[in-house]
């Protein structure tokens, strides 16, 4: 089945051509010809904060998955942060990829960058009405000051229809990398299995 995704990273993976390996393999691995990434938003950056998040909700409309590809400083996105949060509430499938060990136009790799699903978390309320989301500052989580919290979809269940969510859970805090996998695009062969990693996501978030 056709997927939709929408690619989450920091910009200067465009330049140094990371981002472009992996939009090149998603074409080759005959995924649809049309994909939306965070590339929409960054032109009109200087238009403020509320110009860039109905950009990116709006490329969001589109997809069912949302692959973060992480960079050497990605983590400290606050776009990518937000692109991340605002995936989970309209039930998107989730995935990041470390894409530091893919060769730039040089030849060269970089250091390997915080994942950020490490440094973002969300909180059921103990009644299951209200979901809030944190983020990591200083060693400290704090609610996310971009999409503090949302209304549960559901009094007595949580996002996705209980895809991935295991009993009752509620009040327990969660990092996003606790239910939503991360890869290497390297050691982990991105160009061969890439499309099965949108295919689980998807499928795991009943889309």
């Amino acid at each position: 089945m056709a997927r939709y995704s929408f690619f989450s990273f920091c910009y200067e993976d465009v330049k140094n051509f990371r981002v472009n390996v992996v939009r090149n393999s998603w074409v080759a691995n005959n995924m649809p010809d049309t994909f939306i990434d965070s590339s929409i938003w960054e032109k009109e950056k200087s238009k403020g904060a509320t110009v860039i998040k109905n950009l990116i909700e709006d490329g969001l409309k589109k997809t069912s998955v949302t692959s973060v590809l992480i960079g050497t400083e990605t983590a400290g996105r606050r776009w990518v942060k937000y692109e991340i949060v605002k995936s989970f509430e309209r039930g998107n499938g989730l995935l990041a990829i470390h894409i530091n060990r893919i060769k730039n136009k040089s030849g060269q790799i970089s250091s390997k960058g915080l994942n950020p699903l490490d440094r973002l978390g969300f909180q059921v309320s103990k009644d299951g009405k209200k979901i809030h989301f944190f983020e990591l500052v200083n060693r400290k989580w704090q609610l996310f000051p971009d999409f503090p919290e949302i209304n549960n979809k559901k009094s007595n269940s949580i996002y996705f229809d209980d895809h991935w969510w295991r009993g009752n859970e509620f009040g327990e805090f969660f990092r996003f990398s606790d239910k939503f996998p991360t890869y290497c695009w390297k050691s982990d062969e991105g160009h061969s299995n890439f499309s099965d990693w949108i295919e689980n996501a998807a499928t795991k978030a009943g889309r």
